[in-house]
């Protein structure tokens, strides 16, 4: 009887030599060469189905992949327009798009450093997403040169842009979510081979949704090696700038989609609160139409649009003081830049926001550009933020000027 147990055990011990084995191999498979686990994806729908999950979506990590389907890259690069999880700011498992671009060459032992975009306002319509545009990919702000430095540029499309639910325009922890859940999500691409090291770059919208991603890194995605921010003419006052902007007709169409957006994210909120019945049944132009219609849409008499200015109504002023950004310390050095001939994000209220993230800790340089205004800022500060990004990557002190 012992020598039968013996032989069973024997038996069974090489079963589960094999076994384990061929879980590793599995593993071993699904592992690139930055040492991020590839998930196992579905098949994406074609054309627009790509960004609706499916109705069995089963609950998964932030930045777990969904699906991938080819995108249009540049010379040197290949590209993926791709679904991932993410959490919205109440905890909801969430699907969130965007596109991934990687270089063609030999990536570096740990993987590649990673550029994540945050784009500025396009709008709150599904159809303002910016994968939609075939040519994204080649609008990204110096995707040749970082292409050519070896990094990985990712870009979301932020909650509720493109995908199901309403996007939370100017909520600053969803839009950090979803900025750093991509860079997670390109590690799940294995031919990507990106990298822990992240810089989180981004212009107006982007730039309060870079300087919020850069708050929440620590605690949210501890995971990423967050090098660096960088915020161009960043809606970081939003405090003060909302409030501001609900007084002048030329910016009624920024505030009205902020509300929405808070609303979105925030649902017990009332609209009526703040719109009249005039500007709430006009605000359904924001499910159709792009920051350009909506904003001439809404040049008419403030009075015609707005009931009570947010600052005024507790339930949004409260909102709008949790999405200020420079209230929570910074890890990582931040790069701000604004252009002092800028009219849509005045130079006061980025000197304000400057002046605080100081007053905190944070290792800030800010730079500003003569005669530049709200859509010539990236390209006037290229060489600049390019050079600043290169030395965080290489592990240069970081300058300030606080």
């Amino acid at each position: 009887m012992a020598d039968r147990t013996n032989t069973l055990e024997a038996f069974w011990g090489r079963v589960a030599t094999i076994i384990a084995m061929s879980l590793l191999a599995v593993v071993s498979l699904m592992t690139g060469a930055s040492g991020a686990t590839v998930a196992r994806t579905r098949t994406a729908p074609g054309g627009l189905g790509f960004y609706r999950p499916p109705g069995s979506l089963t609950h998964a990590a932030p930045g777990t992949v969904i699906w991938t389907e080819p995108f249009r890259a540049i010379p040197g690069a290949r590209a993926w327009k791709v679904l991932y999880h993410s959490r919205a700011v109440d905890g909801r498992d969430i699907a969130v798009s965007g596109v991934v671009v990687a270089p063609t060459g030999t990536p570096p032992a740990g993987g590649r450093p990673v550029i994540s975009w945050a784009h500025g306002t396009h709008g709150i319509a599904d159809q303002c997403a910016p994968s939609r545009t075939a040519r994204m990919v080649s609008l990204l702000p110096a995707i040749h040169e970082f292409i050519t430095r070896g990094y990985v540029v990712v870009a979301t499309d932020y909650e509720g842009l493109g995908t199901p639910g309403v996007h939370p325009y100017l909520v600053g922890d969803s839009e950090g979510r979803g900025v750093l859940d991509i860079v997670r999500a390109a590690r799940h691409i294995r031919q990507a081979d990106a990298g822990t090291r992240t810089i989180i770059y981004g212009h107006s919208q982007g730039g309060q949704a870079a300087l919020f991603a850069g708050e929440i890194a620590d605690s949210y995605a501890p995971d990423l090696h967050v090098l660096g921010v960088v915020a161009g003419a960043p809606v970081a006052e939003i405090g003060e700038m909302l409030p501001a902007g609900a007084t002048i007709p030329d910016t009624l169409g920024f505030v009205v989609m902020g509300l929405i957006g808070a609303h979105a994210a925030y649902p017990d909120t009332n609209l009526t609160d703040v719109l009249t019945a005039h500007g709430l049944a006009q605000s359904a132009i924001v499910n159709t139409k792009c920051f350009d219609d909506v904003l001439t849409a809404f040049r008419q008499p403030v009075a015609n649009v707005v009931a009570h200015n947010p600052a005024d109504v507790p339930a949004f002023s409260q909102i709008l003081a949790h999405d200020t950004a420079g209230n929570t310390q910074t890890a990582a050095p931040i790069l701000v830049f604004q252009g002092l001939a800028d009219n849509v994000v005045y130079k006061a209220f980025t000197d304000t926001y400057v002046k605080q993230a100081c007053a905190i800790g944070d290792r800030v340089l800010y730079k500003t550009y003569s005669a530049i205004d709200h859509y010539h800022e990236v390209t006037a500060s290229k060489t600049d933020a390019l050079t600043w990004i290169t030395n965080r990557i290489a592990g240069q002190p970081a300058p300030t000027t606080c």
